[in-house]
């Protein structure tokens, strides 16, 4: 497997070169033999993509291009700080600009020829120790390999069998309960789930025996061949003995034979054969066995005949020898046609293939498909991988309606659902829960005993630490089973489950690695990024996002968004079944996610290697030893302090991420130490470790740098060094309180995310703009922002987030030249202005005012494509919540907090498409309005906090079955 690590860095450092085709056209010779070198290399990497893993000579070449494609970007980024640097001096620094100039592009040519002269090196040494192509490696040692860590999988898989009764018991009615069409039904999850276990549990039900004619099982490998699979199958759903299937050109033959005289009229006398064309789909062995049968009493019919005329002629000439009577007998049998059709038609047999291995594809489909003809069947493919498998083998399945099943498990949801009949959703296997996981582990234990008192309540915390993944468990409980049962045994692990687990790849990291080894290159990056967050963190998307995007791991495609592309991949890898969705946003968008801790570990250990992340903790924060890692995640409990030895992060490091306690206050001393040892850093986020009372001046060093996330204690003016680093795309500051953002703001021309926690001010400019800002928070409301709003200084901001600290009256009729405005979220304002003066692409709104008038409904009901509204208030100058006729029409999401309104009234045709309703500690209201519960596309309802008299009468509601409602204080508790 080629180190997806390395193509990327390969396609970014030659991006580099292209973007950076000005700075670097003093040395345009050896930039562009750079360029053919690298792309010569890539196209050898996606040669060899499909090698043996364990290739030695392969693995050193990857370890040896991926160093000097490090190399050649430090090359090219240091060249452009300097270069940067320079063009920043003042006229009285320009000769010594100059002459530094001259210099720096003779170092970066000499830098760049060692760099060419190594790769041709690499390449002298590739043709010098590879006399054979690659490709011709020990390809059967690769497949027994995988077998075999298959064969691993399947017994850890399959050894206990704990919870699965709900799961089986819906999956085994929709086998013998549903239609007589054919359904596919999947079964999904992350790898180690036990989809596996669950599908045989429910293969081996008395209750699916019974009811299927046929029934098989194959395994579906990643490095699949479809006549494999076919052979597979054929053998599973019919005996060795009894399979046999006809070659295509043997089977035309027998049946243009079969349609000649005179056998044709023998076997239409015996009524078997009137309807040829119908025995044509009949399975071989099965046709032929009948066949036969008639065809031996046709012969012996015959025979007995010529035996007849025999005697018969006998008679006649008795004085005859003995020798001419047999010589007559043979004439006649000779002369026999209807011998003659029987003999080539057990010749045609003879001619048939003896080895499946010697038919062609189709003719194995065809085989396959009339073994099945007439059979209600259930075929199980497990451990799908890939959309082509099922499009190439289902065409072999006959779809009559016999109410036949197919159920496949996948770790990837989008080839579920392909394959899946339309109106079936796949089945999503869930985690394990405590008291489930705790029974696995004890038996795998303790096989039939019982665990110890005082062993269990260590037990269970130890067994906490697999998050419910069944074969985290199996690993973990066979390791423990052949230790000794004691707790000072048992302690040792207690927090260390995940070091154990990992120690042996071949347990369980290889098992989940076979996801890893199957994704697209273009997803590596983004699946090892998410190791660099902490153990359980909870990863807000939108950050990652936006990480992804910094790192340069999502490519720009033409005019596409950038964004909506990195969303796919992130539902890629859940779909993967490689990321959990967390929470969801109210429009269903992935709000946070998170990782599986044994993932996570393998994200590390992968990273490590490829020298991709380096993760350093409590642990290892004081390890001596220098890393060549290009990102850093620090991870610690207590105040983080790694400036005391900064050689141990090198300068090449391209990303820092800090996690600690949050509450810890750090002077400007640790930034100034991180803008001189990470001069080429794009992504810094200290935005988990604490607060800065002051930002260095020296940030402006930090020349590449696209993301930064900072927390700053109280600040009059966000400092204007940040403002020179002029490839900043996202400013996160949410966090910290600034009053006003400096002159130089406007400089940011590269700027698509601003975060401020707000009230902050921006300054006036009458000609300046910030053309790529998307996304724009906690920016004050007062005259001079109006002024910039109305002025369409932020011609592109998709999100929009305004504190206000009393009454504006034409705050909102400024936003009309913002024609991309889809989300407004208004922090303080207590009324809004007429309708006009809203825009009418907002699709969500959310308000988080004091004394708030609710006549705000009547302006918010008539925007047109407003479909999430969001309203938090704390006092309330009206009693009646008013949604008037056909209003709301395209709401699907309404939440209303801490408003103390009595009664909501919701006019007929209003709000026709909500799905989701939030009512949370409203607690004066005492009734729900009757038309809710009409709304057709309602399906979820929260109440939280409600009075005494709204929780009685929602106790004696009686829900329609699509629409769930939940009550918080559940109903039957005291509110």
């Amino acid at each position: 497997m080629v180190d997806s690590v390395v193509t990327f860095l390969l396609n970014n450092v030659t991006r580099l070169l292209v973007e950076e085709s000005k700075l670097l056209r003093g040395v345009k010779d050896q930039v562009e033999l750079l360029q053919r070198e690298l792309r010569t290399i890539n196209a050898f990497l996606q040669n060899t993509e499909r090698s043996e893993p364990t290739n030695i000579i392969v693995k050193e070449e990857v370890s040896q291009i991926r160093d000097v494609a490090y190399d050649a970007e430090d090359v090219i980024d240091t060249f452009i700080v300097k270069a940067t640097i320079h063009t920043r001096r003042i006229v009285f620094g320009k000769v010594i600009h100059y002459w530094d100039q001259a210099s720096t592009l003779h170092d970066i040519a000499q830098n760049i020829e060692r760099i060419n002269n190594f790769i041709k090196g690499i390449n002298d040494r590739r043709s010098r120790y590879e006399p054979y192509p690659i490709e011709k490696a020990e390809s059967g040692e690769v497949a027994e390999a995988e077998e075999i860590l298959h064969r691993r999988r399947r017994s850890v898989e399959e050894d206990h069998v704990v919870g699965f009764s709900h799961d089986t018991e819906a999956l085994v009615k929709q086998l013998v309960e549903g239609g007589s069409q054919p359904d596919v039904i999947p079964i999904i999850g992350m790898g180690g789930l036990g989809k596996t276990t669950l599908a045989r549990k429910i293969y081996n039900n008395n209750r699916v025996k019974n009811h299927f004619d046929v029934r098989g099982w194959v395994y579906v490998s990643q490095k699949y061949r479809i006549k494999e699979l076919l052979i597979d199958f054929l053998k599973a759903v019919r005996p060795t003995s009894k399979l046999m299937i006809l070659k295509d050109e043997l089977r035309q033959e027998l049946f243009q034979k079969l349609e000649a005289a005179p056998i044709k009229d023998k076997l239409n006398q015996l009524e078997l054969f009137k309807i040829l064309e119908d025995m044509k789909e009949k399975d071989d062995k099965e046709f032929k066995e009948l066949l036969f049968k008639e065809l031996n009493l046709i012969k012996d019919s015959e025979l007995q005949r010529i035996k007849e005329e025999t005697d018969s002629e006998l008679q006649r000439i008795k004085e005859e020898k003995d020798s001419e009577l047999q010589r007559i007998k043979e004439k006649k049998e000779k002369d026999s046609e209807l011998l003659k059709q029987i003999r080539g038609i057990e010749k045609i047999y003879k001619k048939n293939c003896k080895d499946l291995q010697d038919f062609t594809e189709d003719e194995l489909k065809k085989g396959l498909s009339r073994c099945l003809q007439g059979r209600r069947y259930l075929l199980v493919l497990d451990d799908i991988w890939d959309n082509r498998v099922w499009d190439e083998v289902s065409t072999a399945f006959p779809d009559k309606l016999k109410g036949s099943r197919i159920l496949i498990t996948s770790r990837n949801k989008e080839v579920a659902v392909h394959a899946a009949s339309p109106h079936i959703r796949p089945h999503e296997l869930p985690f394990l829960n405590e008291e489930e996981s705790w029974e696995l582990f004890s038996k795998k234990v303790f096989r039939e005993a019982t665990c110890p008192p005082d062993l269990e309540t260590l037990g269970r915390e130890i067994v906490k630490s697999c998050d419910g993944l069944p074969l985290a468990i199996v690993v973990l409980g066979g390791l423990l089973a052949n230790k000794e049962k004691s707790n000072r045994i048992w302690m040792k692990w207690a927090g260390h489950v995940n070091s154990y687990l990992t120690e042996d790849r071949s347990h369980c990291i290889d098992i989940l690695a076979l996801s890893y080894n199957h994704l697209p290159r273009r997803l590596k990056p983004c699946f090892l990024y998410c190791g660099i967050y902490p153990e359980d963190f909870e990863i807000p998307v939108r950050q990652l996002i936006q990480l992804w995007i910094a790192e340069r791991f999502i490519p720009q495609i033409r005019d596409r968004n950038v964004e909506d592309d990195a969303e796919d991949y992130l539902e890629e890898l859940i779909d993967r079944s490689l990321i959990q969705v967390a929470t969801r946003r109210a429009d269903g968008g992935v709000k946070t996610c998170r990782i599986h801790d044994l993932l996570r570990d393998l994200c590390i250990k992968e990273s490590e290697e490829q020298k991709f992340l380096e993760v350093r903790s409590n642990v290892n924060l004081s390890d001596s030893s220098i890393s060549k890692s290009r990102r850093f995640s620090i991870q610690c409990a207590t105040r983080i302090d790694i400036s005391s030895d900064p050689y141990r992060y090198p300068s090449c490091s391209r990303s820092l991420l800090c996690f600690g306690d949050d509450k810890i206050l750090y002077d400007k001393c640790y930034l100034k130490w991180l803008c001189e040892m990470f001069k080429l850093v794009r992504v810094v986020n200290l935005g988990n470790m604490g607060t800065f009372s002051s930002i260095s001046k020296k940030i402006e060093k930090l020349i590449l740098l696209r993301y930064l996330r900072i927390q700053t204690g109280e600040l009059g003016v966000m400092p204007a060094s940040i403002c020179n680093l002029l490839n900043l795309e996202t400013l996160d500051m949410r966090n910290s309180k600034i009053k006003c953002l400096p002159n130089e703001v406007w400089r940011l021309q590269k700027l698509k995310h601003l975060y401020l926690g707000g009230p902050t001010s921006l300054p006036r400019t009458n000609t300046k703009a910030l053309p790529n800002l998307q996304v724009l928070t906690g920016m004050a409301i007062n005259e001079d922002t109006e002024s910039l709003l109305a002025k369409a200084r932020f011609p592109n901001v998709k999100k929009l987030g305004l504190h206000s600290r009393w009454t504006e009256p034409t705050l909102l009729s400024s936003l009309h030249p913002l024609p991309h405005l889809q989300t407004l979220k208004i922090n303080g304002l207590n009324h809004l202005p007429r309708q006009e003066s809203l825009h009418l692409t907002l699709t969500k709104i959310t308000l988080l005012c004091k004394n708030l008038t609710l006549t705000v409904l009547t302006v918010l009901g008539s925007l047109t494509e407003l479909r999430i509204l969001k309203i938090r208030g704390e006092n309330m100058l009206e009693k009646e919540l008013n949604c008037d006729v056909s209003s709301f029409r395209q709401l699907e999401v309404f939440k209303v907090a801490n408003l103390k309104f009595m009664h909501w009234n919701l006019g007929r045709g209003a709000m026709p498409k909500l799905r989701h309703l939030v009512i949370d500690n409203c607690n004066f209201l005492n009734m729900l309005p009757k038309e809710l519960w009409s709304l057709t596309d309602l399906r979820d309802v929260e109440v939280l906090y409600p009075s005494e008299d709204l929780a009685e009468k929602l106790r004696q509601l009686r829900m329609k079955s699509e629409c769930k409602l939940q009550v918080y204080p559940p109903l039957g508790a005291s509110n």
